[in-house]
């Protein structure tokens, strides 16, 4: 499961998102348009063509954020393909569509698994002289550009169909008894679309695993959805791959077509931002999910916190790592170095000494702090994990203050201490350097153990002054994300640029890579994810981009 719920993230980062605005929408919802799709199709985007949803999208973002937007709207195949076919979407496509959702489906030759999967794009009409008017002026705009449309008639349903430069695809364009406009890259896929538009082939609205994401009983927390994805467990994780550039290995991808089921991305506005919801469904019921909780660990952190992540059951993670690495000699190998680094450089055993006591929660968090040796990079990271045995915890500890403190291979320079030191009423140890800290390790709220740099303990020991949970940012950058969950991803993106100025070098600050990306994250206030099992083969991660007004709004 954290195979797919880490690689499934990279999805909402992948180039889906300009790929939908080639299609539009239906009044029966993705349900309705799927009925006249073959239930054959693995990738399933939908496109909400309400205009309401995404004028909303004006309201947020910078100049220059709003600017690359619009650049990328203009590249995308929806405006290419308008372009091409010299229409105009509010003029020549709006008009007749049945309000809801544009579908394009992916749909392999079941005869030649091999070949790549042919396009099929459904949107519900519900003018048919105005959308059949688009569709003749849409062949026509083509044949002046050499295309040749034949007429063809398959089961009392004309077609008309146009080799292309690509001897793979066709361009076919069908109205589907008056009650969709259907254009696919093959006559072998139009027909496909055509008895499955009849009842005499099951459709993509009828499979089961289908109609649990989209029927009524939908669990989604966003409104008025932008975007839709849906991909069969047979092939998200090698869509994944290939939209996000990863190299995945047969292994990995032959385990995901065992256990998954379907995949599934929707996304849409709220009023602070962004939201984003990532389904994982499995076959079969998860043997070890993780246990959502309202974390307790928030209270532990200081308000000042603007980089964490944490999550519940780090040694049940790290077993199920463990277990999914049996398959693939590379992660396996991974592993056994990990092991061996901590070995070699601990004297500790990573999987009985380190991790066998973190069974409850645990967090890695970086806070603001220019004391002491944090004065130049103007922050340092914290580390706290929930013990079951503190015995065991306290042991791990002294060991590292042993490996630390050796003179041979050892972590800290030879000058470093390690010596007890008070912070109001809690004794805690302190790695010092004369009258430095380096860092400082001790308990917290009787079965937490922390370990943290330099003098940032001061700020959190015995207890923060204001706790994360307390404050106002946190509270605004996870707004109405699951509170119970199995863990947070948490960047407050105003503190983070505000560091990064400080350290990054004037060159680096003035490449143009870099001030094209940083116009983006001007935009963003933050950023949240968690994560949550929703049942025993559903997981969900929800993440929110909490985004500055555009000006004026």
């Amino acid at each position: 499961m954290l195979l797919y719920v880490s690689l499934g993230a990279s999805v909402v980062a992948g180039g889906a998102y300009l790929y939908f605005m080639q299609r539009s929408q239906s009044t029966q919802g993705i349900l309705g348009a799927a009925a006249a799709i073959p239930q054959g199709a693995q990738v399933v985007m939908a496109f909400n063509t309400k205009s309401e949803p995404w004028t909303k999208l004006a309201q947020f973002g910078t100049p220059a954020s709003q600017k690359l937007i619009g650049e990328g709207i203009a590249k995308s195949p929806l405006n290419s393909l308008l372009v091409q076919s010299k229409t105009e979407y509010s003029r020549d496509v709006q008009p007749w569509l049945e309000g809801g959702y544009i579908i394009t489906a992916l749909v392999p030759n079941s005869a030649q698994p091999q070949a790549p999967a042919s396009t099929l794009v459904v949107a519900p009409t519900r003018d048919r002289a105005k959308s059949d008017a688009f569709l003749v002026k849409y062949r026509e705009s083509l044949t002046q550009q050499g295309a040749r449309f034949t007429s063809r008639q398959y089961k009392d349903i004309t077609y008309y169909e146009s080799p292309t430069r690509d001897a793979n695809n066709s361009v076919v364009t069908a109205d589907l008894g008056g009650q969709y406009v259907a254009i696919a890259t093959s006559s072998l896929l139009m027909q496909q679309a055509i008895n499955t538009y009849k009842g005499d082939s099951p459709s993509l609205a009828k499979k089961p695993i289908f109609t649990k994401v989209y029927g009524s009983g939908t669990n989604s927390k966003i409104a008025e959805a932008l975007v839709q994805v849906y991909l069969d467990g047979d092939v998200a994780l090698e869509f994944i791959g290939s939209q996000t550039n990863l190299n995945l290995n047969e292994a990995a991808i032959a385990q995901s077509r065992r256990e998954l089921d379907a995949m599934t991305l929707t996304g849409g506005t709220q009023k602070e931002g962004l939201r984003f919801e990532l389904n994982t469904y499995l076959k079969n019921d998860n043997p070890n999910p993780l246990t959502n909780n309202e974390a307790k660990v928030l209270n532990l952190l200081p308000q000042e916190t603007f980089l964490l992540v944490s999550g519940v059951n780090l040694y049940q993670s790290w077993q199920s790592l463990v277990a999914q690495a049996k398959g693939n000699a590379n992660s396996a190998q991974l592993i056994e170095q990990i092991r061996k680094g901590v070995k070699d450089s601990l004297k500790l055993d990573l999987d009985q000494d380190l991790l066998k006591w973190m069974d409850g929660e645990f967090a890695i968090a970086a806070v603001p702090n220019n004391q002491g040796i944090l004065a130049n990079p103007g922050f340092g990271f914290m580390a706290i994990a929930q013990a079951s045995d503190q015995n065991m915890a306290q042991s791990a500890f002294e060991k590292i203050d042993k490996a630390a403190q050796s003179n041979a291979g050892g972590l800290l320079p030879k000058a470093v201490e390690i010596k007890p030191k008070q912070i109001a009423s809690q004794s805690v140890t302190a790695w010092a350097i004369a009258n430095t800290n380096v860092a400082v390790r001790g308990t917290l709220d009787n079965n937490f153990v922390f370990w943290s740099m330099g003098d940032l303990a001061n700020m959190f020991v015995p207890k923060p002054s204001r706790s994360l949970n307390e404050s106002k940012s946190f509270q605004i950058l996870t707004t109405d994300i699951p509170k119970s969950n199995g863990g947070y991803f948490y960047l407050n993106m105003t503190t983070a640029l505000s560091l990064a100025d400080r350290l990054l070098p004037p060159e680096v600050k003035s490449n143009p890579s870099f001030t094209e990306i940083r116009s983006v994250l001007d935009a963003i206030n933050g950023i949240a994810v968690t994560s949550t099992n929703v049942d025993p083969k559903t997981t969900r991660l929800d993440f929110l981009f909490t985004l500055k007004p555009t000006p004026g709004n």
